[in-house]
């Protein structure tokens, strides 16, 4: 990727809302970080007759973002965006349905996230909001179970917020806030100075390694780290063009709301 379409990718994830949000917003924030990343499906049910087992095998719901994926393995089945409502009794959604099945129709559903099982009821058309989590004949609602699919290797999410202390290759000492937000399997990463923000990442995990892409203010470079208990992150960075010389940082996460 070319480092304008680098600049432009990140720009376009910064966060444009600078008022804080509502109680609203922030809840349906909070939930749909815990929705990041793959579910299996477990048991699905149409107008009262519930699909073989079989015919679930390798059908999954991604969440990135506010972005969902239903694919049956590698092939997309369904892609929209998401939005949610917690504060309602159910918990409801509406998804925009932009690619496959339903294309252009907006789904409107209840939805209950329990550990890792995650249950959803939804008119495929948009006609009606389902009140309870049951289908019935002509009622054409599906019902959907869903399963978290797990890491073989436990990885404890990184999400949450961290006191980011650097060392620059001139000895200058930095410290910032860093705040991790589940993007689907990868981490979005914004590093604050008070109100201001001073960078903004993109970041993969493989095991106990964290690394991360990086732009503020028209430098661009990348940052490896070492994750350790609590969690906290050990590692270097460096400027993409630049001398090639490694800075220092520690990241600890300590308890803040996102």
């Amino acid at each position: 990727m070319g480092l304008t379409k680098l600049f432009g990718l990140f720009a376009a994830l910064v966060p444009s809302q600078i008022e804080p949000p509502s109680p609203r917003e922030l809840a349906a924030h909070q939930v749909l970080i815990k929705l990041q990343g793959a579910w299996q499906f477990e048991s699905l049910e149409e107008d009262g007759e519930k699909t073989m087992p079989e015919e679930l095998k390798g059908r999954t719901l991604f969440f990135g973002a506010d972005t969902f994926f239903i694919r049956a393995n590698n092939k997309i089945l369904q892609m929209g965006q998401m939005k949610l409502d917690p504060t309602k009794s159910p918990k409801s959604f509406n998804a925009v349905v932009k690619q496959g099945q339903n294309r252009g129709e907006v789904m409107l559903g209840i939805f209950a996230l329990d550990g890792d099982t995650l249950r959803l009821c939804y008119d495929a058309l948009g006609q009606e909001r389902p009140k309870e989590f049951k289908t019935k004949p002509g009622a054409n609602l599906l019902l959907v179970v869903c399963k978290r699919v797990r890491s073989k290797i436990d990885e404890p999410d990184l999400s949450g917020t961290y006191r980011a202390e650097s060392i620059d290759i001139d000895g200058t000492k930095q410290t910032a806030e860093a705040v991790f937000e589940r993007r689907g399997d990868a981490y979005f990463v914004t590093y604050r100075r008070g109100k201001a923000i001073g960078y903004v990442g993109i970041g993969i995990r493989k095991g106990n390694v964290f690394s991360m892409s990086w732009v503020s203010q028209g430098q661009a470079g990348i940052s490896v780290y070492q994750i350790e208990s609590g969690p906290r992150l050990t590692g270097h960075y460096t400027q993409l063009g630049g001398p090639g010389l490694l800075g220092q940082e520690t990241l600890t996460r300590f308890e803040k709301d996102l």
